[in-house]
């Protein structure tokens, strides 16, 4: 048993003094190994500075990039062309292009940039590359796309806006086609009834044309029958008043006979009253007698009458009138004539019953200058108007007085031929001498009084050389 103990210490022994020989050998290793690794590290930290001094980090990518290359089959020339051709290809489109080559196409884009104005800021694009160009260009193309959608859209609403308003417009325009078609036959039925009424009408008035036409002849010739049975009557009693004349010789002319221009003749009222000396009379014809202010009467002695000539002893002129009464104003008397109480008052245009037709005819010398006046004609028109009648350029059986003047200078005659026919006919001369032998042949022929410029002025009170004013 003790043999045994002691066989296991020295076991132990021997176990321990290895195991320090072990430890110690170890240390010594660890030791030296150290040493070693602080060296290689040192080493390493030295390498690394350098190769930083050498090569970037991009540089070592390549490397990688190159050793990858050694070890599955392409070359590092291989490799670099192939990364140029790519690049070349992105930035130009041509696979062959240089770096130089790159930069020149790209200064000859920016000089034409430069050059056509179109960019405002093309300095801006010198230092651009072609990733940022492209990006760029995308986004304006993003803007340009929704500005070009905007528009579509509203190019879509404004077409269907005009969709509408075409189908709005063809309605209207086929509701206009459609009143215009009625309006046209409206008008064509109107226009029938219209061309019929006008045919019935011109029937009517052709017939009342005729119908007229021949009352007024049928009238004419009454009339003018009666004017002539008139003259004659008057022609009878020129005889009888020279037979008269010799019966007033016997009996003292107190017998007063029938007389020329009796219509003219007759006194249209008498003086009232009239004081010798005093510049105002009155007459027996007011406003119940149609009186005017202005109206002028010729005044005539209750005993002799209105003469063939119709000359007065004096004129006056209403200035006031009252229902049955005027008072008048003594324009003029004559000589040493005197106004009297139940003297006689005419005017031949005067006519309370109707008004009277006169027709002017000739020129008048109204100033006694010997000269015919450019409106004497005009002057007369307007006494006959203001006072109450009318005048008419036409002649005809109804017409009441002809009041006539001195004849129109006679034209030269014409020579024979057509053309001095024609001549003739247009000569105004000739045009007014014409119109006046006619109107004086028909006024003759109808038997229409005739008064001279004289007889007339006479019968208003402008006597003598009396100017009219």
């Amino acid at each position: 048993m003790a043999k045994g103990q002691q066989q296991g210490v020295n076991a132990i022994t021997v176990w321990m003094i290895v195991f320090v020989a072990l430890w110690l050998t170890s240390t010594v290793f660890l030791v030296i190994l150290y040493t070693g690794q602080a060296e290689l590290h040192s080493e390493n930290t030295r390498l690394q500075s350098a190769n930083r001094k050498l090569i970037s980090s991009s540089e070592e990518k390549a490397i990688e990039q190159v050793k990858a290359a050694q070890e599955d089959g392409p070359t590092v020339v291989g490799l670099l062309e192939e990364a140029r051709s790519q690049t070349a290809t992105l930035s130009t489109g041509e696979a062959a292009d240089s770096a130089a080559g790159i930069r020149d196409k790209r200064d000859q884009l920016l000089r034409l940039i430069r050059s056509e104005g179109i960019v405002s800021k093309p300095d801006a694009f010198d230092d651009v590359s072609y990733h940022d160009a492209l990006a760029r260009l995308y986004e304006t193309y993003k803007a340009e796309h929704a500005l070009r959608q905007t528009a579509e859209d509203r190019a879509v609403q404004l077409e269907a806006e005009v969709t509408q308003f075409v189908e709005a417009g063809t309605n209207q325009k086929n509701d206009f086609d459609k009143r215009a078609r009625d309006t046209v036959q409206q008008l064509e039925r109107i226009e029938a009834e219209l061309t019929a009424y006008r045919t019935d009408r011109d029937k009517g008035v052709e017939k009342l044309e005729r119908e007229f036409e021949e009352g007024r002849k049928r009238n004419d010739a009454d009339l003018t029958k009666e004017r002539q049975q008139r003259a004659a009557a008057e022609k009878r009693l020129v005889d009888l008043q020279k037979r008269i004349a010799t019966q007033q010789e016997k009996f003292g002319g107190l017998l007063v006979g029938p007389e020329k221009l009796s219509t003219a003749r007759q006194p249209d009222g008498k003086v009232l009253t009239a004081v010798p000396g005093d510049n105002v009379v009155y007459i027996n014809l007011g406003r119940q007698h149609g009186m005017t202010l202005g109206l002028q009467f010729a005044v005539y002695s209750a005993r002799t009458g209105i003469p063939e000539d119709g000359r007065g002893k004096a004129q006056i002129e209403v200035v006031s009138i009252s229902d049955s009464s005027a008072e008048c104003r003594i324009v003029n008397v004559a000589g040493n004539e005197v106004i009297l109480e139940a003297d006689l008052i005419a005017n031949p245009v005067y006519d309370p019953a109707r008004p009277l037709t006169f027709v002017v005819l000739g020129e008048f010398d109204l100033n006694h200058d010997g000269l015919p006046d450019r409106d004497g004609a005009a002057t007369l028109e307007s006494l006959i108007t203001n006072w109450g009648g009318k005048v008419s350029a036409e002649l005809t059986p109804l017409t009441d007085f002809v009041v006539l003047g001195a004849a129109p200078r006679r034209p030269k005659p014409a020579g024979e031929g057509a053309d001095s026919a024609q001549a003739a006919a247009k000569d105004p001369l000739q045009k007014v001498w014409a119109l006046y032998n006619e109107l004086l042949e028909s006024a003759k022929s109808l038997s229409v009084p005739i008064l001279t410029q004289d007889v007339f002025l006479n019968f208003l009170g402008y006597g003598g050389r009396n100017v009219i004013r």
